[in-house]
C-alpha cells in the first residue's frame, strides 16, 4: 500500500525498487506525480458530480406540479359578440335583467324598449341598451347533496344534459354541490356532458348550509365571468340545517353586487321517499324565497321526482325570456352606495286593464372611485 499525501491507494501495484538508485528515484517521482494527478482528477469528478446532483435537484423542484386549482373556465367569444362582452365592463352602465308576467301569470315576451320605465331612487332614467336573451349567460348549478337528496340527484343526472342543452350555444354552466360546505366540481363550460357526468358521481350525505353555497357561487361568477349575465340555479328542499359563515343578508348583498339572479327549484318534502331522514335543527333565519325575490328570481316547486325535468326546463325558459335593460345613472357619484331600482311597464293605452308584474333585482351598489379609475 502506498500513501500519497493523506490518501491511500491500494489498487496500484508497484514493482520492487531500490530507493537510492537514480533511476528508481526518477521512477518514484513519476509515479507520485501520476498519483497526484489521479487524486486531483478524482476530486474534480466528485465536485462535478455534486454540482450536477444539485442542479438536477433544483430542476426537479422547479418541475413539481402546482397545487390543485379550481376547475378551469372555458373562454369563448363568438364572432360578432365582442361588443356585447365589453358592454358589462363599463362600470357606469347599470344593467338590469327583468322578467315580465301578465295578470294570468303568463310570461310577456313581446315588449319593446319603449314599453319600459326604469327609476333609480325615484328618478326616471333613460334606457340606453335593450335586448332579450342576447347577452351570454354564466350559470351556476348549485346542488344540495345532503343525506335526503340521493333520489333527486339520480334524477338530475338523467335530465341535466337535455335541459341545459336548450341554452344558447355560447352560454356556460358551472357545477357546485354542497352539504356542510360548498365545492366547485366543474368550472364554467359549454360541455354539458361534463356536468351530467359529475352529477352522476356525487355521493349524498350530511347537513345543509344553503347561504354559504349561494354566496360562493355568486362570488365565483363575478370573478370568472365579468362579461356575462349571471344566474344561479339552486336545487334543494330549501331546509337549512346547519349554521355556516354566511347569513341571508350577506348572500343578497353579494348577489346584487355580482348582478346574479337566483332561481330555486324547491324539492317538496316527501317527494324523495327512499331517502333516510335524520332529524336536524332547522335554522329558520334563512329564507330562500326572500333571497330569490330580492335578486329578481323565483322559486319553482318540484312536487315529485318526475317533475324535476319540467322544473329545470321552466328555469331555463325563464332565463331565456328575461329582458336586459341598461342605463347610465344620472347620479354620477362613485360612492359605493346602494341605489334602489323600480321597473314599470307603460300600458299601450291609459284605459288598458292589463296589469304586469316585473321580476328584477331591487337595486345595485354604485361603483367606487377605485373601480371607476380602472376603466
Amino acid at each position: 500500500m502506498v500513501t500519497v499525501g493523506s490518501r491511500q491507494h491500494e489498487n496500484i501495484a508497484l514493482a520492487p525498487i531500490r530507493a537510492r538508485s537514480p533511476d528508481n528515484v526518477s521512477r518514484i517521482a513519476r509515479i507520485a506525480t501520476s498519483r497526484k494527478a489521479m487524486t486531483t482528477m478524482s476530486g474534480c469528478r466528485i465536485v462535478a458530480a455534486l454540482v450536477l446532483t444539485l442542479a438536477c435537484t433544483q430542476a426537479a423542484r422547479g418541475q413539481l406540479p402546482p397545487p390543485a386549482a379550481a376547475p378551469p373556465v372555458e373562454t369563448f367569444a363568438p364572432p360578432g359578440e365582442a361588443g356585447r362582452f365589453k358592454l358589462k365592463a363599463d362600470v357606469d352602465l347599470v344593467l338590469v335583467e327583468a322578467t315580465v308576467r301578465n295578470q294570468s301569470g303568463g310570461i310577456v315576451n313581446d315588449l319593446r324598449s319603449g314599453d319600459f320605465r326604469i327609476y333609480e331612487n325615484g328618478v326616471e332614467q333613460q334606457i340606453s341598451y335593450f335586448s332579450r336573451d342576447e347577452l351570454p349567460l354564466a350559470v351556476a348549478l348549485v346542488l344540495d347533496c345532503s343525506g335526503s337528496m340521493g333520489p333527486v340527484l339520480k334524477q338530475l343526472h338523467h335530465v341535466a344534459f337535455d335541459t341545459l342543452s336548450s341554452l344558447k350555444p355560447n352560454d356556460q354552466v358551472a357545477l357546485f354541490d354542497f352539504a356542510a360546505r360548498a365545492e366547485l366540481l366543474v368550472g364554467l363550460t359549454r360541455n354539458f356532458q361534463r356536468i351530467e357526468d359529475a352529477i352522476g358521481v356525487i355521493r349524498p350525505g350530511g347537513g345543509t348550509v344553503i347561504p354559504d353555497a349561494l354566496y360562493e357561487a355568486a362570488l365565483y361568477l363575478a370573478r370568472t365571468a365579468p362579461g356575462r349575465r349571471h344566474a344561479i340555479i339552486l336545487v334543494s328542499d330549501n331546509e337549512n340545517t346547519l349554521k355556516g359563515y354566511c347569513d341571508e343578508k350577506r348572500v343578497i348583498h353579494e348577489a346584487l353586487e355580482s348582478e346574479a339572479v337566483i332561481y330555486s327549484i324547491r324539492i317538496a318534502e316527501g317527494s324523495h321517499p327512499h331517502s333516510m331522514y335524520v332529524l336536524l335543527p332547522i335554522f329558520r333565519d334563512v329564507s330562500v324565497p326572500k333571497i330569490a325575490q330580492e335578486t329578481g328570481g323565483e322559486v319553482i316547486d318540484a312536487r315529485n321526482i318526475e317533475s324535476i325535468r319540467s322544473a329545470m326546463a321552466t328555469v331555463i325558459s325563464r332565463l331565456k325570456q328575461r329582458y336586459s335593460l341598461g342605463y347610465y345613472s344620472t347620479n354620477r357619484r362613485h360612492d359605493g352606495a346602494f341605489r334602489g331600482i323600480d321597473i314599470h311597464i307603460k300600458d299601450a293605452s291609459n284605459d288598458s286593464p292589463q296589469k304586469y308584474t316585473v321580476y328584477a333585482r331591487r337595486g345595485y351598489f354604485a361603483p367606487t372611485e377605485v373601480e371607476g379609475s380602472r376603466q
